[in-house]
């Protein structure tokens, strides 16, 4: 009989999910592309910001940017953001998504244009999660 656990150590799960996903998605839609794509700003050979993301089939999904703030507002930004993009069709990729925080960038990612397709409301302190689409 099968029984569920409660388990505080994720990788045996984990792998075993994704093992599982991966198998059924590739039943379903073929053999998968997938690739992970990492954008750096660096000076002086240390990293001042970046962003990190992976292309699935024809979808980037921007997981991870961040900049150190006094490089804030001085359009690097928007580099890495056409830079990951750039990458991305480079090997095929359509559309582009991403999410973000309401205190974080929501308003530099419609300035990329990015428009919104959905949100959450009830994260502490009134904060509310935003996604974010775009064609490539």
């Amino acid at each position: 009989m099968a029984s569920i656990t409660v388990e505080r150590s994720i990788g045996k799960t984990k792998k075993a999910v994704l093992g599982g996903l991966i198998g059924y998605n590739t039943e379903k839609m073929g053999k998968q592309k997938y690739k992970r794509l990492a954008i750096s700003l660096k000076e002086r050979g240390k990293i001042v910001g970046g962003i990190v993301g992976e292309v699935w089939t024809t979808v980037l999904f921007i997981q991870l940017f961040w900049i150190e703030q006094k490089y804030r507002g001085k359009d690097h930004g928007t580099k890495l953001i056409a830079a990951i993009e750039d990458e991305a069709r480079r090997i095929g990729a359509t559309r582009s998504y991403l999410d973000t925080m309401s205190f974080q960038a929501p308003g530099f990612y419609r300035g990329c244009g990015y428009e919104e397709f959905g949100a959450i409301d009830g994260y502490p302190a009134g904060v509310t999660r935003h996604w974010f689409t775009k064609s490539l």
